[in-house]
């Protein structure tokens, strides 16, 4: 199977579809992870939180299944990464996998009890899994861009505290903003009435804070990171990345001022897109870059499985990947109605 393909050459495929798939899930996640970062302030009312939950409620399991592929991917093709990851990571992929299981079972048993104090508990329980979530994967992935402290054999030389520099922090933020502003444009284009209104007056402030951001961001990564440059100095179209995380930042700007919040909804998910895949870009051929030299990090050769575990599991993305986009182009489309003042939560 793929025998006309090296193990280099699979290596390198699955690296851009580990690239694909970890954007597309950040992309796809942040409106449920927004909404659950707003559903406390925003939603005054019972009427208010049925609706943000409703809104989100029949997507954001179909969303988790990117990250699964993501997860699942690097630990089968990828499985010296994987075991490296949760070695050197393993109290922020604890914390993760807490924010995930918080985020789920508030988001679903929400609705299962009408006492508003078992409600105000799961509401918050949604807002705290989703601030978790959200801002582990900004730290987590800003370190990956930035690089760990692993030294000569492998050895990680670093701390839970060294994760959290200016470049981690703002890495972080900038995630979560990125989701907040997610959930307010999905929830301004999804729902009607008094919600829909505060949710797209919250997303014009949003979307300028995420411009501003990003491009600090994006001018720190460019500038204060040792060796972030180096694949685009190779390869200059690759800026065209954050250029258009830059673009769509500003998209999102002009569109939810014209009250086009669906545009600006996508225009956002964009922004979330390039701005991972301008981290992504940097760091190749590691996956685990190093800090301290760059001939101490893992790089994609090192990490591969064998030619036919590779070959096998690209076999199997061809065949299920198309799958699971075709069948969330379905639940969106079957569940594409406005959610109403008067709609009770039914899935």
């Amino acid at each position: 199977m793929f025998d006309f393909l090296t193990r280099d050459m699979l290596a390198i495929i699955w690296f851009f579809l580990w690239c694909v798939i970890w954007g597309v899930y950040f992309a796809l996640d942040s409106f449920s992870l927004g909404a659950g970062l707003l559903a406390p302030f925003i939603a005054t009312d019972k009427v208010q939180r049925i609706q943000i939950q409703k809104a989100v409620g029949p997507f954001w399991g179909g969303n988790e299944v990117w990250l699964i592929l993501a997860a699942g991917g690097t630990f089968a093709a990828f499985p010296l990464v994987f075991s490296k990851m949760f070695t050197f990571l393993y109290l922020p992929m604890m914390l993760l996998l807490i924010g995930l299981i918080a985020r789920g079972i508030s988001v679903e048993y929400l609705h299962k009890d009408e006492n508003p104090q078992i409600q105000k508990i799961f509401t918050w329980g949604w807002f705290a899994g989703s601030l978790l979530t959200s801002l582990v994967l900004g730290v987590a992935f800003a370190n990956l861009f930035k690089g760990l402290e692993i030294a000569s054999g492998g050895v990680y030389k670093g701390n839970l505290p060294g994760l959290f520099s200016p470049y981690a922090l703002i890495g972080g933020i900038l995630f979560v903003l990125m989701s907040v502003t997610s959930g307010a444009l999905w929830i301004n284009f999804k729902t009607e009435g008094t919600i829909a209104a505060k949710a797209g007056d919250l997303a014009k402030k949003s979307c300028l804070i995420v411009f501003a951001l990003a491009l600090v961001y994006l001018a720190y990564s460019f500038i204060g990171i040792e060796g972030f440059t180096t694949n685009y100095s190779a390869l200059p179209a690759l800026y065209l990345l954050p250029v258009l995380a830059i673009v769509a930042a500003a998209l999102a700007i002009f569109f939810v001022k014209k009250d086009r919040g669906f545009l600006a909804f996508c225009s956002n998910l964009l922004v979330l897109l390039f701005v991972v895949q301008s981290g992504l870009a940097s760091i190749y051929p590691y996956m685990l870059k190093s800090s301290i030299s760059l001939e101490y990090g893992i790089d994609i050769f090192e990490a591969a499985a064998s030619h036919m575990s590779l070959s096998v599991m690209l076999a199997g993305a061809l065949v299920f990947v198309p799958i699971v986009i075709i069948y969330q182009l379905w639940v969106y489309t079957l569940f594409r109605e406005k959610i109403k003042e008067t709609d009770q939560v039914d899935y």
